[in-house]
């Protein structure tokens, strides 16, 4: 973790109390993306205080712009889909109560939007972190042969490429089920199965799989990625969460 930020002009105190932050922030992360349910509401109410308090950290004059601190940073801004996901929750829930005008379908329908800011909250996770550990592996195996690669511009790349990933991901599952049911169908209204083929390059049921199949293998790299770097690393060099 010292090899993250504050080169050697931050106070010694200050120092040693911004690196415990960053490195309980970060194990707070894998804890929850890893070994949590990822809808689960405390572990997700301390994990946006914890990226709060590592923004504020990492947006200070002494930090420096290493590919780690990039990511963290972008870590903890994925943090702000749940309370976004929490503000749509109260939104419907007030209209409800207040006007008691939704039907079945659209409840439904924005329940689903609701769960699926929190897939996305929860994808974009398990793709930061793996790219965490994998900066660290490369820090701690292959220093020199992969210095070209660890700048901050490349990490700025994965980043964007990871949002793109997941916004992909969220765009296309709100265009299948339920949210399609939620839109009014009359008598006179015709199958949509050979209406749109440019939309259906994936059927929709087999996105649900290839999700979960992805978030698993993501979840296994992680786990091995992160477990190499904690507790097999190097006598000789220290690892880049310490």
């Amino acid at each position: 973790m010292s090899s993250w930020c504050w080169p050697g002009s931050a106070p010694a105190g200050l120092l040693s109390t911004s690196k415990e932050w960053l490195r309980r922030f970060l194990l707070l992360k894998l804890a929850t993306v890893l070994l949590l349910p990822h809808t689960a509401g405390l572990p997700l109410l301390v994990g946006c205080a914890f990226s709060l308090r590592a923004l504020l950290l990492l947006c200070s004059p002494h930090t420096s712009t290493k590919p780690s601190t990039v990511l963290l940073s972008r870590l903890a801004i994925t943090d702000t889909l749940v309370p976004l996901h929490w503000m749509l929750q109260l939104a419907w829930w007030t209209e409800d109560v207040c006007c008691g005008t939704k039907t079945g379908l659209v409840r439904e329908a924005a329940g689903a939007l609701c769960q699926r800011l929190l897939d996305a909250h929860h994808l974009a996770s398990l793709l930061l972190l793996g790219l965490l550990g994998l900066e660290a592996m490369l820090v701690s195996r292959w220093p020199q042969q992969t210095l070209r690669f660890r700048t901050s511009h490349w990490a700025q790349l994965s980043c964007n490429l990871v949002w793109t990933l997941v916004l992909l991901e969220l765009l296309y599952s709100l265009h299948s089920k339920p949210l399609q049911d939620s839109r009014p169908q009359t008598s006179f209204s015709t199958p949509q199965t050979s209406q749109s083929p440019s939309l259906d390059l994936m059927p929709p049921s087999s996105l649900p799989a290839v999700s979960s199949y992805l978030r698993r293998t993501l979840w296994l790299l992680n786990l091995w990625l992160h477990y190499a770097v904690l507790f097999r690393r190097p006598q000789k060099r220290k690892s880049c969460f310490h």
